[in-house]
């Protein structure tokens, strides 16, 4: 079945209504998993945080879909264990699976194993319905219409989003710190073997795209020598330091929004001023601090972290695309291994956002497709 076929039979599929449900016409089925989160303790914010944001909102420590919620599995049927798993992780600001639906699926027919589809802290099923409703996300940024005058990539999609950094850019860091933190002990129950599908010690594999490449490569960096010790990890749209990110997008986050990331984390991020004050202390408190910060360019941490990538070289691969505006693949020059990238183009008109885009170009959309999940699925058998 090629990709866009597949893509408009999974949009019509129906919603996870049971703990497991076969996926009609193939050997699939997908399962829903709960899972506790824990919010990462930090220090107190010195400064009120300022600028509005979503009323009635409770702090972020107390959101409850952030720290109670299921994640999805997609696995062959017929077979009840695996001695391996695909972790997929998605892109920032998503919330819908719909568009990795189709990867996930290919992923699972192809290599006979199954593919777990974990949300990022406060994306997907993690975050409150209200920030994904239409209406209301439209009547908040009117509200807030002067504030955002100068801001032309402001929209309902990236609305909630773009006044929660702003208002506190320490918001990114601790929600890849709680999606760290979550990430590394579903690893290890599945090590355990308190997986119900999964055999004890089943090796996890992990395909990421975007920020969840930048996410999966402080994993590695963390446990690429112990938990992550065989496992191996293919990153698409992503694998660059985030000084070589541009957020800027109706989909992802504004430029107000952007530029607070950027002076938060950027401005003197080689200077003693990263290794004091909350943002120091949170860099330098933990080993996901510390391989946070050897993320931020390409000299923060340079030494440790290009040695660490050098030794997992055969065990990383990123691809990124040539047109991609939002993480351009010249930021992986440089930073990845040159045996642990490639850069490709596709040709037809496509984005960070939307690599294969169903509607008007057919069977390319589908060649290209192939292309990369092919490099994947030999990347990661």
């Amino acid at each position: 079945m090629n990709y866009t076929t597949l893509t408009r039979l999974l949009h019509q599929m129906p919603a996870v209504r049971s703990d497991e449900m076969p996926i009609q016409g193939m050997q699939l089925r997908i399962s829903r998993h709960p899972f506790t989160s824990v919010y990462p303790e930090m220090p107190e914010v010195p400064f009120p945080e300022s600028g509005p944001v979503i009323p009635g909102m409770p702090d972020d420590a107390r959101i409850p879909e952030n720290l109670h919620f299921e994640y999805n599995m997609i696995s062959p049927a017929g077979s009840t264990r695996f001695k391996r798993v695909i972790l997929l992780l998605h892109g920032l600001n998503e919330k819908s699976w719909n568009k990795y639906l189709p990867w996930a699926v290919r992923l699972a027919s192809a290599l006979n194993r199954p593919v777990i589809l974990f949300p990022i802290s406060f994306h997907m099923n993690r975050s409150p319905e209200s920030w994904s409703n239409p209406r209301l996300m439209t009547a908040l940024m009117n509200r807030n219409r002067i504030n955002l005058k100068e801001n032309d990539s402001t929209s309902f999609a990236n609305i909630a989003l773009s006044l929660r950094l702003t208002a506190d850019p320490l918001r990114f860091y601790k929600s890849g710190k709680q999606s760290h933190d979550d990430l590394s002990r579903l690893i290890t129950g599945i090590q355990l073997g308190k997986h119900p599908f999964l055999d004890k010690n089943t090796q996890t594999d992990i395909f990421a795209y975007s920020i969840g490449a930048f996410l999966s490569q402080i994993l590695f960096l963390n446990h690429g020598e112990d938990l992550l010790g065989n496992s191996r990890l293919f990153m698409f749209c992503g694998g660059a330091p985030f000084s070589k990110m541009n957020g800027v997008s109706k989909h992802i986050m504004n430029e107000e929004a952007f530029a607070s990331l950027n002076r938060f984390y950027l401005d003197g991020a080689e200077k003693t001023t990263r290794t004091e004050g909350l943002l120091g202390h949170c860099l330098s408190s933990s080993p996901a601090g510390r391989a946070f910060r050897a993320m931020l360019t390409n000299s923060t941490a340079d030494g440790w972290r290009k040695n660490k990538f050098e030794k997992m070289a055969q065990r990383i691969y990123a691809i990124g695309l040539r047109k991609d505006t939002v993480i351009h693949p010249s930021g992986l020059e440089g930073f990845l291994n040159k045996s642990s990238y490639e850069i490709l183009d596709f040709p037809f008109a496509y984005t960070h956002e939307n690599p294969f885009p169903v509607a008007g170009n057919g069977e390319e959309t589908n060649l290209q497709f192939d292309r990369i999940f092919d490099k994947a699925t030999s990347f990661l058998c």
